[in-house]
């Protein structure tokens, strides 16, 4: 039966718990926000759900599990076995998620053909880079890298060939260099145009623009838009070209590469012309 004193005790042992297992989840919230997960990928790759995961561990199994099985009546011996068993059960359990979590974390952001592509500390491998090697071009994480590709434009297709078929071009790690004000004239071949791009484009996508322009207070000159393949969508990500550090992500999905290349209208034409040479070559087929 439940007694107000055997209420009070349990309340009490839950609280003792929560508060022990809160001191431990700040200092885990530190490293997912600050080293595992920083803005802008807080949002965009796993930062949210990672703290979710934690805290779910942390907060709730533990603390309830006490405030279930916690009995002042039992003896000290039986109370001392059940608490210890409940410790254990957390310890794992916390040890399991906070790995998964850091085990997720983008460990590097990829600029290959205009756009960033995050990889997952444990897709490094597939880069062919060790992580000493990587930790060459920066020793803040998420490390960005630009990917080199091919000026000629047989050998650029060959490259978009390889990369459809076996290895994305994110992942060559041969091709890795730094990403610095030595690849600004590179990289900004690929700035999409804002104002041209959201012409005709829903309002809310304009006044998250709008929103972001204003708090600039007169920078905008030093920001460049790229496309951002995040793990829970597509945004555009803002770059400041005078210290190459990310600024922000606009919850906006980028254009396609085309519309970088051509222009909006242009892509446009060149898409309706390639449809209607393909339905073209099907009829007479």
């Amino acid at each position: 039966m439940m007694t107000r004193d055997l209420l009070a005790s349990k309340f009490k042992a839950f609280t003792i718990h929560f508060g022990i297992s809160f001191a431990i989840f700040l200092v885990l919230l530190y490293f997912v926000i600050f080293h595992w997960y920083p803005l802008p990928f807080f949002s965009t790759d796993g930062g949210w759900q990672g703290i979710r995961l934690i805290a779910a561990i942390d907060l709730v199994l533990g603390p309830t599990l006490t405030f279930i099985v916690f009995n002042s009546s039992k003896s000290r011996r039986h109370l001392t076995m059940d608490l210890s068993l409940i410790g254990i059960c957390q310890i794992a359990a916390l040890a399991w998620g906070t790995w998964a979590v850091h085990n997720e974390r983008p460990y590097l952001a990829v600029f290959a053909d205009g756009t960033f592509s995050p990889l997952a500390y444990y897709q490094t491998v597939e880069t062919g880079l060790t992580k000493e090697a990587l930790r060459k071009f920066s020793s803040t994480t998420p490390i960005k890298i630009y990917v080199d590709v091919p000026t000629d434009n047989d050998e650029y297709m060959r490259l978009l060939v390889k990369s459809a078929g076996s290895q994305p071009l994110h992942f060559m790690g041969d091709r890795y260099h730094a990403f610095d004000k030595s690849q600004l004239d590179n990289i900004t071949h690929w700035n999409i145009d804002m104002e041209a791009y959201l012409k005709g484009e829903p309002a809310e996508w304009n006044h998250a623009y709008q929103q972001f322009t204003q708090s600039l207070s007169g920078k905008l000159e030093n920001m460049l838009f790229f496309g951002l393949n995040a793990r829970y969508g597509k945004h555009i990500i803002v770059i400041d070209k005078s210290t190459m550090e990310f600024v922000k992500v606009l919850d906006i999905p980028p254009p396609e590469i085309d519309e970088i290349i051509w222009g909006k209208e242009k892509a446009k034409e060149r898409r309706q012309q390639n449809k209607a040479t393909t339905s073209k070559t099907q009829a007479n087929e």
